[in-house]
């Protein structure tokens, strides 16, 4: 099939357009190969004697396997045509392909054509209730009349052939132009996206908000610059000065006296590494020993003061 072209692009060039029509109608199949036309009847020839001969084989096919087991289905057949019908379905069958025996077997071959009536009707029971059966098939919940199936076999066949591929060619042309529009408008949010990105980075905007923080840096050194000014000329009074003195002797001694407690705490760390896990153990256990026997003497003192 031809590539799907924008319907805008179609609008613009009105000559381009009647060229694109022109082709997808006249001189190109729906698939995109070249249409020629009397090629395509010799092809729809071979198609129709191709048909033709198939339908012939499989109506053969189905003759000759109804006519094996009709002796085994089919109750009201005369028992003296029961040897016949198999001799003559292995015939078709083409399992006697010596000619010598085919001559013996002509007597049964008279049989079978003398009773082809009687033949015929059972196999066309037969048939009809294959027929029947096939139908219920096919539709369980609503089973179709045997004369409808002609139909509906058509109907099958020119939607497998011609709708089904030409559906499927439509939804491909959309599908296309569906992702021709996206990729459409995925390129106009880009678009939109680096207009923005530009707008924030060099436009307007980016000049106001350079231009604040610019003026806030230049504030904030102002301010800096007065409180040096400031302290410049108004030195702290002398009670203060004093109380920082003493604020920062008082952070030196509690400074001292915490790394003292941090280098207690590393000698605790360290000895309890030297008496390993069963040193611990054993002090543990001593800990436990001595806190039960304080509260065994606790229990004494309150006995013998009860008992005082």
């Amino acid at each position: 099939m031809l590539p799907p072209v924008d319907p805008t692009t179609l609008q613009r060039n009105p000559n381009f357009e009647t060229l694109y029509k022109d082709l997808c109608a006249r001189k190109l199949n729906s698939d995109g190969s070249t249409r020629d036309t009397k090629k395509q009847r010799m092809h729809d020839e071979i198609r129709r004697n191709l048909t033709t001969s198939r339908a012939a084989l499989l109506s053969t096919q189905v003759l000759i396997s109804t006519l094996t087991t009709l002796p085994s289905r089919a109750p009201t057949l005369p028992d003296d045509l029961h040897a016949c019908i198999d001799l003559v379905s292995a015939l078709l069958s083409g399992q006697i392909p010596d000619p010598s025996d085919r001559d013996i077997l002509s007597g049964d071959v008279t049989l079978f054509l003398d009773n082809i009536d009687i033949i015929a009707a059972v196999v066309s029971t037969q048939l009809q209730t294959l027929t029947a059966h096939l139908c219920t098939i096919a539709s369980p919940l609503d089973v179709p009349s045997p004369s409808s199936l002609p139909t509906a076999a058509e109907d099958l066949i020119t939607s497998a052939t011609l709708k089904i591929p030409q559906e499927l060619l439509t939804a491909r042309t959309e599908l296309t132009n569906s992702l021709t529009a996206l990729l459409s408008l995925h390129k106009q949010i880009l678009e939109t996206s680096i207009r923005i990105l530009e707008q924030t980075q060099h436009g307007s905007l980016a000049r106001h908000t350079k231009a604040r923080a610019e003026l806030l840096h230049s504030r904030a050194t102002l301010l800096g610059l007065q409180a040096k000014c400031y302290t410049f000329g108004h030195p702290p009074p002398a009670e203060f000065v004093a109380a920082l003195k003493e604020f920062r002797k008082s952070q030196g001694t509690g400074e001292r006296a915490l790394r003292d407690r941090e280098a207690l705490a590393k000698q605790s760390l360290r000895l309890y590494d030297q008496a390993g896990e069963k040193g611990i153990r054993e002090l543990a256990k001593r800990k436990g020993y001595l806190e039960g026997e304080t509260r065994r003497i606790e229990k004494e003192i309150v006995s013998l003061e009860r008992g005082g």
